[in-house]
């Protein structure tokens, strides 16, 4: 048999098998799920770890499919999602293992059928080179580690949720509660119900992530520092963490934390315009608002399309006297986001320096109004405000 056309049946099969693991894995996970905590509905996604967009979609029983429109180059990765967690810490860990041997029974079977039939030699190389991928397949899910996403997020492995799931134990009641709180928005009676299993667990990096992303979302700056800092004694933070580090310390009036940690971020990533956005806030506050205008310069370059880098250029511009130049900005950015609290400080101060008080006062209070932490105590006497 001619070597290049064995090479290429050989690529063909690391090719399809790729996706079709991804699939299978991603089943396995499905039918434990259907068998255990009969959900009523389960979605699967492949080529993707739960993007919805450019999708292929369809529904077969209970099960949805999303496999991403990318073919023939879709991903061989993947994600399965049931609208009912399992609670019980061993009906979980099975689930967690049902996808790597679901792949890997599949794979094997296929293997040991083409090896005792007359199968084509090329039949018997494509189904060998599946095996060896399903083998490689269940040892990189089942070691423990994380799977880091472009957006700098992560999400854990099977094998390190495996390993979560022993350790919580009969704890993961709690947990599940606590996430399924978090999910509805239910923040306080999320954190709560972490905070109960993170007294078991006071290392767990999953939990400070949820307990922290919580506090935050309730604006609770203190408990969010706390959880980002214990964050920071078990490993480094990754580039988004830092990056709400920073803004927590902003919130807590701590300006030059917050620039330093901004300074951190920017040496590992120098295009995060979240980083680069809000240390031209505190520039600007400070103000310098030159050196301030080349990190919004850079975060233009950077992403054109990120809005809140206007919202910013404008409020740079008011305070340096560009009045109609910076309301502008704001009126543009506010067509994005209309319900900003800086951008209404922005013309809260834009109309205080152009004379009219009464609608100065109005954006302020509107300002106050959707975030009651946030610092006009140079443009107002609020007794009751907290100090950003």
């Amino acid at each position: 048999m001619d070597a290049w056309f064995i090479l290429i049946i050989v690529y063909l099969a690391v090719f399809i098998s790729s996706p079709l693991i991804a699939l299978l894995h991603e089943l396995g996970h499905a039918f434990a799920y259907l068998i255990f905590t009969n959900p009523d509905k389960i979605d699967i996604y492949v080529g993707s770890y739960g993007d919805k967009k450019n999708a292929i979609n369809f529904r077969l029983g209970k099960i949805e499919f999303y496999i991403k429109r990318t073919f023939p180059f879709v991903k061989g990765i993947g994600l399965c999602s049931s609208s009912k967690q399992e609670t019980n810490y061993i009906k979980k860990i099975i689930i967690l293992f049902a996808g790597s041997v679901f792949t890997l029974f599949w794979a094997a079977l296929f293997a040991f059928i083409v090896s005792q039939v007359n199968a084509n030699d090329l039949a018997k190389i494509f189904f060998y080179v599946f095996l060896g991928f399903s083998i490689l397949s269940l040892l990189v899910n089942l070691i423990p580690g994380d799977i880091n996403m472009k957006n700098g997020r992560s999400l854990e492995n099977d094998g390190k949720q495996i390993i979560f799931c022993l350790k919580t134990g009969k704890m993961l009641p709690d947990y599940c509660t606590g996430v399924e709180h978090y999910k509805k928005g239910e923040f306080k009676l999320a954190a709560n119900s972490l905070n109960n299993v993170l007294v078991g667990m006071p290392k767990n990096k999953t939990l400070l992530r949820l307990i922290y992303q919580s506090f935050m979302a309730l604006k609770d700056y203190d408990n969010t520092l706390l959880c980002l800092n214990k964050l920071e004694t078990l490993g480094e933070l990754s580039i988004i963490e830092q990056v709400n580090k920073g803004s927590m310390q902003s919130f807590k009036g701590r300006p030059d934390e917050a620039i330093a940690t901004y300074q951190a971020v920017l040496k590992r990533d120098k295009k995060n315009v979240y980083a680069l956005n809000n240390i031209a806030y505190e520039l600007i506050e400070k103000g310098a608002y030159e050196v301030a205008q080349r990190a919004l310069d850079r975060a233009v370059k950077a992403d054109s399309n990120f809005q809140y880098t206007y919202n910013n250029i404008g409020y740079s511009k008011i305070l340096q006297g560009e009045l109609e130049e910076g309301k502008t900005l704001i009126d543009k950015y506010m067509t994005y986001n209309a319900e900003d609290a800086y951008a209404y400080k922005a013309l809260g101060i834009y109309y205080l320096k152009s004379g009219d008080e009464h609608l100065s006062l109005i954006n302020f209070d509107k300002a106050i109004e959707l975030d009651n932490t946030i610092n006009l105590s140079l443009y107002r006497s609020e007794p009751n405000q907290t100090p950003a």
